[in-house]
């Protein structure tokens, strides 16, 4: 008889709440592609300090297009974690501005 079991909590489209994988962004990458098909955006955290430039996830699997799943200010304080559990139909892309933070995104 298990005590403590171990669970991974799932949505709808059996995509981890929590991320099964992560990826680092650097600060004005540009466009990134974080997952080529149907997922979620679990969390992001900001890694590295940006000055005025936004990082903005679409809900695409390879343009900075479409549905926009999360917005990720360019004055963001290192350390800060979004907590976004945003369902993906197509994919996740990210677009990061010239000036923007650099993040590890954990994504299912």
């Amino acid at each position: 008889m298990a005590h403590n079991p171990v669970m991974t909590l799932v949505d709808d489209n059996s995509s981890s709440i929590g991320g099964s994988a992560t990826v680092p962004i650097a600060a004005g990458a540009g466009t990134v592609v974080v997952k080529g098909a149907a997922g979620r955006l679990c969390r992001v955290v900001v890694t590295a300090a940006g000055s005025t430039g936004a990082v903005t996830f679409y809900d695409n699997a390879s343009a900075a297009s479409g549905t926009v799943l999360a917005v990720v200010p360019g004055g963001a304080a290192v350390g800060t974690v979004y907590e976004t559990q945003m369902p993906a139909a197509n994919g996740i892309v990210a677009s990061a501005a010239a000036s923007s933070v650099a993040l590890t995104v954990a994504y299912s």
